[in-house]
């Protein structure tokens, strides 16, 4: 189990989540690739290792990749 020390340095985390987040917004970058920056920014934002990470979106986001995979097998 993490405790609060593997948290690792607040500015260190911080850059990681500012540099994840201008890859993905790159548009050579492909979609499964900034789903899974996301998903990694997701947990990297957590406070504790005991909060859940943030679900807002997450519904939104499942709903338009099955669009997408529905409009590749056409």
């Amino acid at each position: 189990m993490f405790n609060d020390c593997c948290v690792g340095d607040e500015a260190a985390r911080t850059k990681l989540i500012d540099e994840i987040g201008r890859i993905v917004r790159d548009p050579a970058v492909p979609c499964t690739t900034k789903a899974a920056g996301l998903t990694l920014i997701g947990w990297l934002a957590r406070r504790k290792p005991s909060e859940p990470p943030h679900a807002l979106g997450v519904d939104e986001a499942r709903d338009s990749e099955a669009r997408m995979r529905a409009r590749r097998a056409r």
